[in-house]
């Protein structure tokens, strides 16, 4: 379709859009429910997006009459098959796959389980896995109680090729869930700033070797910010209260940028270069967890050592960016 043809088709629309779309009735929300799996509230919100939508397929009533008897004796109305069209146009589309940086590490989404994915061991089944996912528990949008479950990128695909073999037009509902990754082995002094662990100058003498610290689950612990955590209104509205910083460096970083503005700390081939920022005391897994989900998979949390106002020198922890820095 050109851009002529688009705009004649939306103007087709326009001219048949109710002035003041009126509420979905009963009826033709169970028969969204049934074609296309929705629960109720989607099923309401998909038809009233659906009168709305300009750029919507759209079925001529002369196609509509070759097609009307078969398709209503499969339970669609016009504007259900509409979308069932609309759906099928989406799904048809190729989608480019994206090239990953190979230090990316791969996404996680959370599900919601609802529809025809209503429990983890039908997502189980539809994603080939050999256990179900663990079960967790949010809200929704509205602030309704939900559950969800964590899958990976390969289980997401093979969640939709299951819909798709199956002949659902079910759409489950998937939330990137984007978290700096902390784990902090406790044998060994890796992920380190700046520090190949392997070497034996690096290696832990005993499980009570200062190397092995911060713990995975150790609190309080000081963290290094160099970026937008070093500003206090970030971090005030992401923990709740004002904070405290001590100006701070560390040593075996330097920083870069990635996306051509954001700050990237990464190890440096110098270990005794210094990066300059400020030193926060975390006081509990609650808080470290809101600066993970701040920063996002693109960091990791790794030890480090951390001088408190060119004096005092403590075990801390720091985020090091892990993909693709700028040039």
């Amino acid at each position: 379709m050109d851009f002529l043809d688009e705009l004649e088709s939306m103007a087709q629309v326009a001219i048949q859009q109710p002035q003041q779309p009126h509420e979905p009735e009963n009826d033709d929300i169970q028969r969204w429910q049934v074609l296309f799996g929705y629960t109720y509230a989607q099923a309401a919100q998909k038809i009233q997006e659906h009168r709305s939508d300009l750029s919507r397929v759209l079925v001529t009533e002369s196609h509509w009459e070759l097609v009307r008897a078969e398709k209503e004796a499969e339970g669609y109305d016009k504007a259900a098959y509409e979308h069932s069209c609309s759906l099928a146009t989406r799904t048809s589309l190729v989608v480019p796959q994206k090239v990953m940086s190979k230090t990316t590490k791969p996404s996680l989404y959370l599900m919601k389980l609802e529809g025809a994915l209503s429990n983890v061991d039908q997502v189980k089944t539809a994603a080939g896995l050999h256990e179900s996912p663990a079960q967790l528990k949010g809200t929704d949008d509205s602030g309704e109680l939900t559950t969800f479950c964590k899958v990976d990128m390969e289980s997401k695909k093979n969640i939709l090729d299951y819909l798709s073999q199956q002949g659902s037009r079910f759409q489950p509902t998937f939330v990137r869930y984007s978290k700096a990754e902390k784990d902090l082995p406790a044998g060994s002094a890796y992920p380190s700033l700046g520090i190949d662990t392997t070497m034996p100058q690096h290696r832990p003498n005993s499980m009570d070797d200062p190397k092995l610290a911060p713990a995975q689950n150790e609190y309080p612990v000081w963290y290094f910010f160099y970026g937008t955590l070093a500003d206090p209104m970030v971090l005030k509205r992401l923990l709740g209260h004002q904070p405290s910083y001590q100006p701070a460096t560390v040593t075996g970083g330097v920083l870069k940028t990635w996306g051509g503005k954001y700050k990237a700390l990464v190890d440096a081939i110098d270990q005794k270069a210094e990066v300059q920022g400020h030193a926060f005391l975390v006081q509990d897994q609650e808080q470290e967890h809101s600066l993970q989900l701040y920063e996002t998979d693109k960091y990791e949390v790794v030890r480090c050592e951390i001088q408190i106002n060119g004096k005092e020198k403590v075990k801390g922890l720091t985020f090091r960016f892990i993909g693709d820095v700028d040039p």
